[in-house]
């Protein structure tokens, strides 16, 4: 089972070395309600507003998806640049708290926030979402080595029937030939080598105000929502300053923001 800490989450040694071992944990309770209230509200009137960049579920296909020109084709799926958008984002983005945990999961003082992947927020609406298959975020990334971690906000509960985020404990670490992925190199779940992976899989519950830290090389899915009521989360993704994006590459097309952590000692 993956790790949960309650607060104070103060216990970095055992949420590090939680960390270390399954590349995911759950922070409980990590955001208070007040504040989840406020970046609930930014978030959606920031949806209600529309303002690009967003991601729709028609524009990417994945099962489940509407048609681009049916029912359903505006569904957003994600909304991007939040970090930019208002600066309750930009506060929790950098949550002293946070950035410290994510600090010393990385071993490094100096942190930056990614603004050209995940800082988003996340939509499963109940009649127009879509089955994100298994896959880990580095497929798309490119930096000098694969060292991040995303932070996952839940907005409201989150579990399986809609569109739960799934992880593989321990699945940073393992390697995989070529020939396991697909050619948008999701894992073929029943391929010999990925299926004992996919066996031992978890769908945690998240209450509103659950965390989840998560490795970049971490393998992790979503269902569609089968609810009636949309799913929201806001995620950011960090790595340690010095880690560069590869230059030319997307992960280099926006400037990061740099943090500076106080002595960890």
């Amino acid at each position: 089972m993956l790790a949960e800490f309650l607060p104070p989450h103060s216990d970095f040694s055992a949420i590090r070395t939680a960390f270390l071992r399954d590349g995911a944990l759950i922070l409980r309770g990590f955001a208070d309600a007040q504040r989840l209230a406020a970046i609930r509200a930014a978030a959606m009137a920031e949806l209600a507003r529309r303002v690009p960049p967003f991601e729709l579920e028609a524009e990417l296909g994945y099962p489940g998806a509407p048609q681009q020109a049916g029912e359903g084709a505006a569904t957003i799926r994600r909304l991007r640049n939040m970090a930019a958008r208002d600066p309750v984002f930009a506060d929790w983005a950098g949550d002293a708290r946070l950035l410290m945990l994510v600090g010393r999961l990385l071993g490094a003082r100096d942190i930056t926030l990614t603004q050209a992947h995940h800082n988003s927020l996340m939509t499963k609406q109940p009649s127009f979402s879509s089955d994100t298959r298994w896959h880990r975020d580095l497929r798309y990334w490119r930096f000098s080595r694969p060292e991040l971690v995303s932070a996952w906000l839940a907005l409201g509960e989150e579990y399986p029937d809609n569109g739960a985020l799934g992880f593989i404990p321990g699945s940073h670490q393992t390697e995989l030939p070529d020939e396991a992925f697909d050619a948008l190199e999701f894992l073929i779940p029943d391929h010999p080598l990925a299926a004992p992976l996919v066996a031992r899989a978890e769908f945690p519950a998240l209450n509103p105000g659950d965390v989840v830290l998560f490795d970049a090389r971490t393998f992790h899915a979503a269902s569609r929502n089968r609810t009636t009521q949309t799913k929201y989360s806001l995620v950011f993704s960090y790595h340690a300053s010095d880690n560069l994006p590869l230059s030319g590459s997307r992960s280099a097309s926006q400037p990061g923001v740099a943090y500076r952590l106080p002595d960890q000692g």
